[in-house]
């Protein structure tokens, strides 16, 4: 019984509901149905509040939790001579984009939609969070004009998503492109921590012997 008692101040002092221990560990989805399903979506940004010719919004530029820079940002609508299938995000043929993630939201779902306009390109993606990044060398990806790839990413426990960057191995002639940027919160329970446990089993224990006083 002392024994128990010492785990149980223990626990009150570490403080009660604590969460499991921070992993880095991404979880990849290749289909945006079966990662919306993850959670609650916060963002899902396609660049549509733009005009369907050419626009340069800036560099830097922040728009729905997100802070693009590159040598120079520019949306390219459905009417300009790349002909995407809707707006998107170009970035500088020479220099590769680098984007920041809100972190006073603590993100732990992002996607996009990656593509490229003009000639083929492969790319290096890269995923960073509060403990890791995480780098995709030599991306094949389609034109942007028919249909870009999705890349979605879950993030593990404690484990936050705080940006993203994206090299086109082409250079010039190629025009990357973004759309679609989403941010969102995964949904799912906590494991118990070890004093969780022992409240719970502890507070068994209490109800049997109250049962047997009782009984008794």
């Amino acid at each position: 019984m002392k024994k128990l008692l010492f785990l149980l101040a223990i626990c009150g002092i570490l403080g009660l509901g604590i969460q499991a221990p921070a992993s880095a560990n991404l979880t990849t989805y290749n289909l945006r149905t079966a990662f919306n399903a993850q959670g609650t979506i916060d963002y899902n940004y396609g660049f549509e509040d733009f005009g369907s010719g050419f626009t340069y919004p800036g560099d830097p530029w922040t728009s729905h939790g997100v802070t693009y820079t590159s040598g120079k940002n520019l949306i390219a609508g459905p009417t300009t001579f790349y002909l995407p299938i809707s707006n998107v995000l170009v970035y500088d043929f020479w220099s590769p984009l680098t984007a920041n993630i809100d972190t006073s939201t603590h993100f732990n779902m992002f996607a996009l939609d990656l593509g490229y306009i003009g000639a083929d390109s492969q790319m290096t993606f890269t995923v960073t969070t509060n403990l890791a990044g995480y780098t995709f060398p030599g991306l094949s990806v389609p034109n942007a004009s028919l249909s870009p790839n999705f890349y979605g990413f879950t993030a593990g426990t404690g484990e936050y998503f705080t940006g993203f960057s994206i090299a086109s191995a082409q250079g010039i002639g190629s025009g990357p492109a973004i759309d679609n940027v989403t941010l969102g919160r995964a949904s799912g329970a906590q494991v118990p921590e070890p004093c969780t446990l022992l409240l719970i089993g502890s507070g068994l224990v209490g109800l049997v012997s109250v049962r047997k006083k009782l009984g008794s």
